[in-house]
């Protein structure tokens, strides 16, 4: 069953380079465009709800995603280690992790029903927030069945669909004047129609969920393998959502809805970095060495560097003037909490590929550990943090962490032999970021700044990497080009 345009036989981890690159193409528009219109949808209810009503709706999306994170747990990763050794058994493997999945679902949406809320108004936009991201959850699973048989076009497409309809439902229903709610129950809608469309895809992929496949032994090795990177996963999503329930708790409705917008400018950037994570999972998934996976993630992370070097920049020199753009005056008061998240702009995207280049080869335990002390550290900084400073004092939670958490994912991948090995691959990037800094800080015209900063930073970035490294120079050709 080869997609159109492929061999007939795949052999994952075996594709040509021209398919890598036609698939991070496919993965990095999928992206954009799911991006956009995610990025669209919150731009333009931030506008419509303001700081505080934009906070409720946030506040409930990150409580949501705390309780769908259990039902999300280690599944995915350990479909993709168990399918990588046994590929005949894939629709077992995904049929059990559906299953486990439904289960774990339907028990969250119940606990949220039941428990006490601090906002006890918002528990029906709770309740349809959790509903929604615990169907995402089964999508996932699919687009990991497909990432294990090397099928990731498909997918992708639907990414751009489901987000695009999303955006669109959520946005008439603002506008139509019905509020948080419904544009939670939008929400629910998108997420039912990707995961329908996924089941359709990896069913014609013939790996598709289905009772027949439910056997109590592929299970219990589902379950086996998924404990060390589900409780990892469960401890990285209370890390990222801690700062909300605890802004939350200060009753600052405006504070929760100025770090919200903050983070997910940051979380939208991402786009570049996740498109380079899949494209290259398959080749660090069957990497015959560490080694070989240590100069896959140098790569990503070179390439990485001249995207996000300047967009960090340009959040800690013009965070206010960048969120009222992009959510609306109101929201010029959370340029400092944008500025306290550059840094962690930085350690996401490095701890991203480092998270799955240990997961890949097996290293669950490393990636466990780690995010349990992140965890911690998170815990135990946020709250004197939140209480001082406030949206800022979220954001800078979120940078130490984070470089905590990159740090020692870092030094573990090292020590099982696969350190990436930099070199100067980052110096043009940084040097170039340097040198837009001032250019993009002085001007007092905020689109003056802008051309005239990318201009500096695109030159600088040009003449550098000549010097340094002009094989990021042929990387970022190709992204741009395609």
């Amino acid at each position: 069953m080869a997609e159109r345009g492929d061999d007939a036989e795949v052999v994952p981890g075996q594709r040509s380079a021209g398919y890598r690159s036609r698939t991070a193409l496919l993965f990095a528009v999928s992206e954009i465009v799911g991006k956009l219109a995610s990025f669209g949808m919150f731009a333009v209810a931030s506008r419509i709800l303001g700081p505080a009503g934009f906070g409720e709706y946030s506040w409930a999306l990150a409580l949501g995603a705390i309780v769908a994170s259990f039902g999300m747990f280690g599944f995915d990763m350990a479909l993709i280690q168990l399918g990588e050794r046994n590929r005949g058994r894939v629709a077992d493997y995904l049929t059990s992790s559906i299953t486990l999945r439904l289960l774990i679902g339907a028990v969250g949406v119940a606990v949220i029903a039941l428990i006490p809320l601090s906002n006890p108004d918002a528990r029906a936009l709770v309740i349809v927030t959790t509903l929604a991201l615990s169907i995402d959850n089964l999508s996932t699973g699919m687009r990991a069945a497909a990432s294990t048989i090397d099928r990731q076009r498909a997918p992708a497409v639907v990414i751009i669909v489901q987000r695009v309809v999303t955006a669109v439902a959520s946005i008439s229903m603002l506008l139509l004047g019905f509020g948080v709610l419904a544009m939670g129950v939008a929400f629910l809608f998108g997420t039912t129609l990707g995961a329908v469309s996924l089941f359709v895809i990896v069913t014609r992929f013939g790996i598709g969920p289905a009772p027949r496949h439910l056997h109590r032994d592929s299970t219990i090795d589902v379950v086996r393998k998924s404990i060390l990177p589900g409780l990892a996963n469960t401890m990285n999503m209370q890390t990222t959502r801690l700062d909300i329930v605890a802004l939350e708790r200060r009753k600052d409705a405006d504070a929760v809805g100025y770090f919200a917008a903050a983070f997910k400018l940051v979380e939208t950037s991402l786009f570049i970095s996740d498109s380079l994570i899949r494209s290259a999972l398959p080749e660090m998934l069957y990497a015959k060495d560490n080694r070989r996976v240590g100069e896959i993630v140098r790569t990503v992370l070179a390439t990485d560097a001249v995207f996000y070097l300047p967009v960090a920049t340009a959040m800690a020199v013009r965070g206010g003037d960048i969120m009222a753009v992009v959510f609306g005056d109101e929201f010029a008061a959370g340029g400092p909490a944008a500025a306290a998240l550059a840094i962690g702009l930085l350690a996401w995207v490095t701890l991203g590929i480092l998270t799955t280049a240990l997961l890949v080869r097996h290293y669950s335990r490393d990636v466990a550990v780690v995010a349990g002390i992140t965890l911690a550290v998170k815990f135990v900084i946020v709250w004197p943090l939140v209480d001082a400073y406030g949206a800022v004092g979220a954001g800078v939670a979120v940078s130490v962490a984070f470089t905590v958490q990159a740090s020692l994912l870092w030094w573990r991948l090292a020590r099982h032999g696969g350190r990436p090995r930099m070199g100067v691959t980052l110096l043009p990037a940084a040097l170039a970021s340097a040198v837009m800094a001032p250019i993009a800080y002085f001007p007092t015209n905020f689109w003056l700044a802008v051309v005239l900063a990318a201009a500096a930073y695109v030159l600088c970035w040009w003449v550098f990497a000549r010097w340094f490294d002009p094989g990021t120079i042929a990387r970022v050709r190709s992204i741009v080009g395609r």
